[in-house]
């Protein structure tokens, strides 16, 4: 399905607008919202605010006519699907170029969550002429991707999973995430993973594991964790089989939890956790930084106030509330978010609702990774697929250069050099969005500067 962005009409409004809007709405919120702009880095010195000056539109020249950028996504429920909103920040990095006078054809497929699916959606994509492809996805089921593009030698990036050969990730390295995780449950003696089907984050040591991949019932799970936690005493009549531990218990021994799986089942199982009292620290593992770990909160009547850590990059709107060059890249990236909501003929990846509707959901990451490859376009002034790869390869990126997250160092195929970090969420809103009636129960995530 081929999806290209709609001409701006550069009605009386004029490009500066959106920038003039997101500028105030900054200011505005810096006061208004000094509770949650502390805790972005409150170790960072003070410094005078500076208006954001970086333009919506982006410029890159010598990219050929009709260039085509493939987006693979995934729909339903399947592993990777927790990014499909996500993902429709590619369809603002094609109105900013747009915007700069260079045309550029997003054509999306589905891979289904499957291997093979991936496969297909990378051949489809390579028939269709595509000179890169963004893969919005994660899971085991990528690697049919990457395994197409290397046989096609066509160049992949990949905004929220690891790479391989001739493809770059523009994810936080393994190593520091497991460095941010084992920051994030600093003091805890005794911690248990609940396994919801992500696996052990690696590198932490975990004294008790359940592993309820299988299981349905997240308040028996939810019971469990806050009977071992010291939440609810534990019952004699405690039922050990809807909630698999690793052991009996008769009294609490764990001190902190670590939530691993998809972001929906996440989401649900935190509402659990809320209902059964549970204090204890709970981390999450990456996957819920997806819009979809609010949304599955929401949906089982969870809070969104709640305390919700988990590990990343700041990547998220609240970058746009700091003075140095990535929150004014950030503020003009949430102006193009705005220039494409108010089009009323723009549409999502698939085409089948108005971007306005995703307006909530539109992620940097995806945006910066249909940026780089186009950079590589123009540099290589050409659409061929061996060209851009070589191109990209020698690429480094920043601020100036249209991303709207930290640099990126595509000479090496784990391209974002910036750490992973401990993140805190705020449900706080923060007006940098268009309003919308559709469902937006999201979180925004940002560096916890007491996780040190």
């Amino acid at each position: 399905m081929t999806h290209q962005a709609a001409e701006d009409t550069q009605d009386a409004r004029g490009p500066r607008q959106p920038l003039v809007i997101v500028a105030l709405a900054v200011l505005v919120i810096a006061v208004v919202l000094a509770v949650v702009v502390f805790v972005i880095d409150r170790n960072t010195p003070a410094a005078e605010a500076v208006p954001a000056t970086i333009p919506v539109p982006i410029r890159v020249a010598h990219v050929p006519d009709g260039t085509k950028i493939g987006v693979v996504v995934t729909l339903g429920d399947g592993e990777g699907s927790e990014w499909d909103e996500a993902a429709q920040g590619a369809l603002v990095a094609a109105k900013r170029l747009t915007l700069g006078g260079t045309d550029v054809e997003l054509v999306t497929r589905n891979d289904g969550g499957s291997a093979s699916g991936a496969k297909r959606a990378v051949q489809q994509l390579v028939d269709s002429g595509v000179a890169g492809i963004v893969v919005a996805s994660s899971g085991a089921h990528v690697s049919g991707a990457l395994d197409a593009a290397s046989d096609a030698g066509v160049p992949v990036v990949l905004p929220y999973a690891e790479g391989g050969d001739g493809s770059w990730s523009t994810a936080p390295s393994r190593s520091s995430v497991s460095a941010a995780m084992q920051r994030a449950i600093r003091g805890a003696d005794s911690p248990l993973l609940v396994d919801l089907g992500g696996g052990a984050p690696s590198g932490i040591r975990f004294a008790h594991v359940m592993d309820a991949a299988d299981s349905a019932d997240d308040a028996a799970l939810a019971t469990t964790v806050a009977e071992r936690t010291g939440a609810t005493p534990t019952t004699a009549t405690s039922n050990a089989t809807a909630a698999p531990t690793d052991s009996e218990t008769t009294k609490p021994d764990s001190d902190a939890v670590v939530v691993s799986g998809p972001a929906a089942r996440q989401g649900a199982f935190v509402a659990a956790l809320q209902s059964a009292d549970v204090t204890v620290p709970v981390v999450l593992t990456p996957d819920a930084t997806s819009p979809a770990f609010g949304t599955a909160l929401a949906g089982a009547n969870g809070s969104l106030s709640g305390t919700f850590v988990s590990t990343g990059v700041a990547t998220d709107d609240a970058r746009a509330l700091t003075s140095d060059a990535q929150g004014r890249s950030m503020s003009a990236f949430l102006g193009g978010v705005r220039v494409l909501a108010d089009d009323a003929d723009a549409q999502n990846l698939t085409a089948d609702q108005p971007f306005s509707a995703v307006a909530w959901a539109a992620d940097s990451r995806s945006h910066d990774a249909v940026v780089a490859l186009v950079r590589a376009v123009g540099a290589a002034r050409s659409v061929e697929p061996s060209k851009v790869a070589d191109s990209l390869s020698t690429l480094r990126l920043g601020s100036s250069d249209g991303i709207a997250g930290p640099a990126l160092d595509f000479r090496q195929q784990q391209a974002l050099r910036t750490d992973a970090t401990v993140l805190a969420a705020s449900s706080q809103t923060l007006g940098l969005r268009p309003a919308t009636t559709e469902q937006t129960a999201s979180l925004v995530w940002f560096q916890d500067s007491t996780a040190r």
